[in-house]
């Protein structure tokens, strides 16, 4: 599968760079390892500050600061003095992961599997003669804390939209164990892809 060689090598080149979150690399290596569907963009969840200069201007929009955990009120804090221009928000998203499955009852699966580990906005949808299937939660935190450089509310809303947008990534990360147990035994059911093992070999990465 042309599309699948792609798709790895575009995963192993960005693991090499130490681009793909750390604590779903296993996971990324387990799926991928699973013949007839491989992944595109993944996310292990994330929560930062966001700047934007219109509502929906997501291209054009700046993270003051980004990470894969939760975040530190004081990291939050410090990150906020960088806030110059557009709509100011801190942000908690869940993990999300695109998968491409060959053909629909394989994509069927994938969204049963999705849906079985909690991840509720599961969904998918027919891309020429494949379909991409988006594992997604339903743990999505968007709160407004100012304007154009300017920060509209006090410790006290901060460290709480803090408290609450931490609680929600814990929560949805906390669905991963769940979601790897799924695909361990997707993987018992449809076999492994050898072309993952020889991409993976060839660029020295580990087996999932």
């Amino acid at each position: 599968m042309k599309a699948k060689r792609e798709a790895l090598q575009s995963l192993f080149t960005a693991m090499n760079e130490g681009k793909v979150d750390e604590d779903i690399i296993e996971l990324l290596l387990l799926i991928n390892s699973i013949k007839g569907i491989y992944t595109t963009s993944s996310c292990s969840g994330r929560i930062g500050i966001i700047e934007e200069p219109a509502l929906g201007a997501k291209p054009l929009s700046r993270w003051l600061v980004k990470v894969h955990r939760p975040i530190e009120f004081e990291e939050a804090r410090e990150a906020l003095k960088d806030a110059r221009k557009g709509l100011i928000f801190l942000k908690s998203q869940p993990p999300i992961f695109h998968v491409i499955a060959e053909d629909m009852e394989k994509a069927k699966r994938l969204h049963e599997l999705g849906l079985a580990s909690g991840f509720k906005y599961t969904t998918f949808k027919a891309i020429s003669r494949r379909y991409l299937v988006e594992i997604n939660a339903t743990e999505y935190l968007t709160a407004p804390l100012g304007r154009d450089g300017k920060v509209l509310v006090g410790d006290e809303y901060l460290r709480f939209a803090i408290e609450i947008g931490n609680s929600m990534l814990r929560r949805s990360k906390a669905r991963l164990p769940r979601l790897k147990e799924k695909f361990k035994k997707l993987r018992e059911e449809l076999g492994e892809d050898e072309l993952f093992y020889g991409l993976a070999e060839e660029f020295g990465i580990g087996r999932g």
